[in-house]
């Protein structure tokens, strides 16, 4: 290449030396920036998600609770017994297809519990200690049990058990009268509940390991079974 036109070209190429001369900190200071800003962006987004799903979740509640008619002659619950609570529930509720609510049997000798049959039951079939499904749906289950236990020289597990078609679906365990308690008499309660969707004839039972320890002297009203069809199939 002509000296002339080299030289006349060299002051518009930038040296090697400036072109590798770059501060290590501008480049930090750069990529934090852009750190720091895609953090705060998700931070934020994050923040959105969070504010619109429990927006969502608060207009279900209010859709449902809604739902349920306060008739005439009934008053709103205000605490008090569970047992009394539950059944009032029921009562008052939209659950008239299907429903069933019971209190424990007084001779308990075995360990799938048994219930009076004069207990409240429409659209569900007794049997042998099972409520028998009559319509599919979504079907919410409640267990309640009181124990007494007179404690021994040794720890008691407690364990109530739901079961779907003598199938363990959910259960509780405690363990009452622990070595060195000076306590003899143990108050315990045990509830448990399940929603679970049902076919027709599936039976739902209550099993309890420690069943001499159901006490049905002292709060005999607090042992109860309930379900109720939640949610139509048919």
């Amino acid at each position: 290449m002509d000296p002339g036109l080299q030289q006349a070209l060299n002051p518009l190429a930038p040296s090697q030396g400036a072109a590798m001369h770059v501060p290590a900190g501008s480049v930090t200071n750069h990529l934090g920036s852009t750190g720091r800003g895609y953090f705060y962006f998700t931070t934020a987004l994050l923040a959105l998600c969070l504010v619109f799903a429990v927006a969502t979740i608060m207009v279900l509640v209010v859709q449902k609770t809604d739902s349920i008619p306060n008739p005439p002659g009934k008053f709103h619950l205000k605490g008090g017994n569970c047992s009394e609570d539950i059944l009032c529930i029921l009562e008052r509720g939209p659950f008239k297809k299907s429903w069933a609510y019971l209190q424990v049997s007084k001779h308990i000798n075995k360990t799938k519990l048994s219930w009076n049959k004069d207990g409240i039951i429409h659209g569900v079939r007794y049997q042998d200690g099972n409520l028998v499904v009559q319509f599919p749906g979504w079907y919410f289950i409640i267990c309640q049990l009181q124990f007494l236990v007179k404690c021994p020289e040794h720890s008691v597990d407690l364990k109530l058990e739901l079961l779907i078609n003598k199938d363990v679906k959910k259960q509780t365990l405690v363990t009452v009268c622990e070595s060195g308690a000076q306590t003899k008499n143990i108050y315990q309660n045990l509830s448990q509940f399940l929603l679970e969707h049902l076919q027709v004839n599936t039976t739902i039972s209550v099993k309890v390991d420690k069943f001499q320890y159901v006490d049905t002297n002292t709060f005999p009203l607090e042992n109860v079974f309930s379900i109720f069809l939640y949610s139509s199939s048919d």
